[in-house]
């Protein structure tokens, strides 16, 4: 049964090297491509979308290694 079993999760970091766990991995790439264009500035300088876009290359890069 789904809900007993243990979800595995990955990490990635965003753009100022925070560890993020992920554990639904096609849902985190769907959420980077839709504010990867966010020109909201973030505490770090850095926009919104620029951190989503790091965060992306990241999170292709996971799924081209499960589909292996």
């Amino acid at each position: 049964m789904y809900l007993s079993q243990k979800l595995k999760t990955m990490k990635i970091r965003d753009i100022t090297g925070k560890s993020i766990e992920v554990t639904h991995l096609n849902k985190a790439i769907k959420q980077c491509k839709l504010c990867r264009n966010s020109p909201f500035l973030m505490g770090s300088g850095h926009t919104v979308g620029e951190n989503h876009t790091f965060m992306l290359s990241q999170l292709d890069e996971l799924k081209r290694k499960s589909n292996t």
